[in-house]
């Protein structure tokens, strides 16, 4: 037995809703989900850099090749000034002390000339890159620029002044040559 029956209805009937007003509350949400995978995306598909080469490994640069053999924490003298008093070409002469929040560090650089044009070493060329941004210019260069012909190698040290919290430090050169510069010397910027 089937029985027809009607609801009674109270009042006047619902007003028609338009057409695609329930897909509209989506609209917002999935606009800010697509946001959202595209800057994920583009964070992801845009680091690009090839990590650094380990300490001691070698990395290539126009004409040769480049190691750090070594990087050592640099204290200041007994009595230096908070500054040097000089200049060179890449700023300040490296003999005052860093500045409060940052050690220094000396990179011991090894450029070695392999191909016929040989290597054009410029100590303005090179900079300290940390994790999250930032870099540090050289302070300091033992050999500021030489060119080295084939066969030729060349040693130098570098000086930088990096953040005590600076972390994954990395020695950048000419056409993105990338060497670590390892944790031997981050202080972590707690006390010494």
């Amino acid at each position: 037995m089937t029985s027809s029956a009607t609801l009674p209805t109270s009042g006047a009937p619902a007003p028609a809703r338009p057409a695609g007003s329930g897909s509209r509350r989506w609209v917002v949400p999935a606009a800010f989900l697509l946001g959202l995978l595209g800057v994920l995306g583009a964070a992801v598909l845009g680091q690009d850099e090839e990590p650094g080469a380990p300490l001691g490994a070698v990395a290539t640069v126009p004409g040769g090749l480049a190691r750090v053999n070594g990087v050592l924490p640099e204290e200041p003298a007994a009595g230096a000034p908070a500054t040097g008093d000089g200049t060179t070409g890449n700023g300040t002469t490296g003999d005052g002390a860093a500045e409060d929040g940052t050690h220094r560090v000396r990179v011991l650089l090894e450029l070695t000339a392999l191909e016929p044009g040989g290597v054009d070493f410029d100590a303005a060329d090179w900079e300290v890159e940390r994790l999250g941004g930032g870099s540090s210019r050289a302070v300091n260069a033992s050999v500021p620029e030489r060119t080295l012909v084939q066969g030729e190698a060349l040693r130098t040290e570098l000086l930088f002044e990096v953040p005590d919290r600076a972390l994954e430090l990395t020695l950048e050169g000419p056409r993105s040559a990338r060497l670590s510069l390892g944790t031997d010397h981050h202080r972590g910027g707690g006390p010494r």
